[in-house]
This record gives C-alpha cells, structure tokens and sequence, in this order.
C-alpha cells in the first residue's frame, strides 16, 4: 500500500513539474492562466461628443476608431505574458490620455473583478467598472492642451 502511496505522489510531482516547465514560471507566480480569453470594453459617455481612441498591444494594433456618444466597443484576446493593451483617446482638439486598458497581472484583473475590463469615459475623466462589486474607480483625469 505505501508502495502505492509513494507512486502517485511521484506521478503528482511529475505532473507538477510537466505543467511549470510546459507554461512557465510566471503562470505559477501571476495566478493568471495563459491563454485564457479577455476582454475589453470601451463605452462613450461624453455630453453629445465623439470619442476617437486608438488602442494597441506588443502585437496587435486596433486601429483608431471613433465611438459616438453613448457608444461602446468591445475587443477580445487570449491573455499570454505579454497581454497589454494601451489605448490612447482624444475628444474635442485639446483633451487627451494614454494609459494601459489591461495588465496581465492579478493585481489588475482584480480591479476588473473578472475577465471583462469596462472602462467608461466622460467629462471628468475614466472609470475601471468592478463586477463583482458594481463600482467604478476614477483612475485618470483627462489631460488638456498640449
């Protein structure tokens, strides 16, 4: 019986030692499992104004759209180690902001509350909504001029 105890312990140490030399040391350390599907959705709440944005990863670029008021946009990835998306937004000729719209990290997905990351932009700036809780986080302030 021990005899049976020691072989699948040593099966189990296998298994461990397959799966972190098969994703990596950074699935074990982030808790995110690669691979997985993300996504990220962008809503207009601007006072009547288009809202152009234009977002982009290390491999993929999104182009520069433009979202109407009350409009929103919804892109999809599967999330590797080097999952960042920025986006960079403009409304009205002078108001600006550039900053990541998704992190690979745990830190970040808990923000999200989830595998959906909703930013909602309006007159006083971006919100991160939280699923599981219901609230939005201010998180940046619209840059003016320049």
């Amino acid at each position: 019986m021990k005899q049976m105890e020691g072989k699948a312990m040593q099966h189990f140490c296998y298994s461990v030692l397959f799966l972190a030399l098969a994703f990596g040391p950074s699935m074990i350390c982030s808790g995110l499992p690669i691979m997985t599907k993300r996504f990220v959705r962008i809503v207009n709440l601007l006072d009547n104004k288009q809202l152009v944005y234009h977002c982009r990863s290390q491999d993929d670029d999104l182009g520069e759209r433009t979202l109407g008021p009350k409009q929103e946009w919804e892109f999809e990835f599967h999330l590797d180690f080097e999952s960042y998306f920025n986006c960079e937004f403009w409304h009205s000729n002078d108001h600006h902001q550039k900053f990541d719209v998704f992190v690979p990290s745990d830190k970040f997905v808990h923000r999200c509350g989830g595998a959906h990351c909703i930013w909602h932009v309006e007159e006083t700036g971006f919100f991160l909504y939280h699923i599981k809780t219901g609230w939005w986080e201010k998180s940046y302030d619209w840059q003016i001029g320049g």
